[in-house]
């Protein structure tokens, strides 16, 4: 059977972005026709809030402490990458992998080279999907990764044309906070990192939801010409679609008496929650049904789940991800019982910065979620999502001590499990100052 795989990572959707139903004005109209022939995983997260832990667990099912390439300042040489990703998991079962990445912590140096020869380094997005539709018509069966910083760039000003149209129909006289001729990344990075709480107002609020909704507008687009080519070449419904990311954005949300902003710091749900579409090809829909599923799942799942799928025998038991196979067809339990962890960026131990930028998360019961200190293990936050689901009201006050002995419990059997599991991949500092412009130019690192 024909068969091909798209997966797109749009990093720093969050999924809140992606409101369902639509309303009659939407930005995004072509997600939301996919959204409605898609199984829809409405409650589905990122075990990291930055790039390079978030995309290794999404191509590799392991949790970010298992597949330890964790650190902002060191690449990881595919070559020695200690266990396989979906490329080179997929090949085995026949399919021809490509990728094409917008760069940064994705480049195949960071580890993600690994089992994919035709690993490339592509933008903007509209050229890297031609590339991507041209391979699914270039065999019987191909997998194609795709990442894009169309969405993650929106603080650039190539995105302020856009995003004036938007400002100029709202509030045409806006002056404010943020600049509108001139990037801000670092900008963005410094309200996320000051120990100082963020003077920014609502109206500067308003402008920065323009920025990044013009650039969810893009990546729409971005989606409605590639499945148009998948169309026109006549591979559409031989195609299985996933749109996700790999973690989501703060633009001012307040937790803790203080604005949020950018992403890589405390795991809130703006910062967690990621949308997962897929789309399955025809022949596959009795797998995936099109609808809403509302269970907590990962991007950890992603390969579990591709490679239940298209049945390649592997045992998935090595996996931290399920399949979500599984739970489409009622199989449930294994999801109800197990507990889902999220991670910060790397602490470094500097106190410069703000002390609750780290921290770890795990969803305490179905509905709660526990926030903690990963230096003492000690629980910080509690928030009960049903009640609470913009996580402005921490009750972990109203624990008993017994409650909190078993928090911390669960906590250092965790963190136990994963260390007993961690491979060690092997870690190289950088060593390339035009890696190292790069990560800059993005707003990750100061060179």
């Amino acid at each position: 059977m024909a068969h091909h795989i798209i997966l797109i990572s749009l990093d720093a959707l969050s999924a809140d972005r992606l409101p369902w139903p639509v309303g009659p004005r939407t930005l995004t109209p072509n997600l939301h026709r996919l959204m409605a022939e898609s199984a829809c995983f409405r409650r589905a997260t990122s075990p990291a809030t930055w790039t390079l832990p978030a995309h290794m667990s999404m191509l590799s099912g392991l949790d970010p402490l298992v597949h330890g390439c964790i650190s902002p300042r060191r690449v990881y040489p595919p070559e020695q990458l200690p266990f396989p990703l979906i490329f080179e998991l997929l090949s085995s079962g026949g399919y021809g992998c490509m990728a094409r990445v917008g760069g940064g912590y994705t480049e195949a140096r960071f580890g993600f080279g690994r089992g994919c020869e035709d690993y490339g380094v592509v933008n903007p997005l509209q050229d890297c999907l031609k590339q991507v539709a041209a391979h699914a018509g270039s065999g019987e069966k191909t997998f194609a990764f795709v990442h894009s910083f169309v969405v993650h760039d929106y603080p650039m000003l190539t995105s302020h044309p856009q995003a004036m149209v938007l400002t100029d129909r709202r509030d045409p006289s806006y002056e404010g906070c943020f600049p509108r001729d001139r990037d801000f990344l670092f900008m963005m990075r410094g309200l996320a990192l000051s120990k100082e709480h963020p003077q920014v107002k609502e109206r500067d609020l308003a402008f920065l939801n323009d920025l990044y909704m013009a650039r969810v507008a893009a990546a729409d687009e971005g989606v409605r010409a590639l499945i148009a080519a998948l169309r026109e070449q006549g591979t559409w419904s031989d195609t299985t679609l996933i749109i996700t990311a790999d973690h989501g954005e703060s633009l001012g949300e307040v937790h803790g008496g203080r604005r949020h902003f950018s992403h890589g710091g405390p795991p809130y749900g703006e910062q967690v929650r990621v949308p997962l579409i897929i789309r399955p090809a025809q022949a596959l829909e009795d797998l995936l049904e099109p609808g809403p599923v509302d269970n907590w799942v990962s991007l950890m799942d992603l390969v579990p789940t591709l490679l239940d799928l298209v049945g390649v025998p592997v045992d998935l038991s090595q996996f931290d991800g399920l399949s979500l196979l599984d739970l489409c067809q009622g199989r449930v339990s294994a999801f109800e019982t197990r507990r889902l962890f999220f991670h910060t960026c790397e602490d470094r131990g500097d106190d410069k910065l703000w002390e609750r930028l780290f921290g770890i998360a795990m969803l305490w019961r179905d509905h709660e979620k526990l926030i903690f200190n990963p230096r003492t293990g000690e629980p910080r936050e509690l928030y009960d999502l049903d009640r609470d689901p913009a996580e402005t009201f921490n009750r972990l006050g109203e624990t008993d001590p017994g409650e909190r002995r078993r928090m911390k419990a669960a906590v250092e059997e965790y963190l136990a499990a994963t260390r007993d599991r961690a491979h060690q991949p092997t870690a190289l500092p950088f060593q390339d100052f035009a890696l190292t412009r790069r990560l800059a130019a993005l707003g990750y690192i100061e060179e």
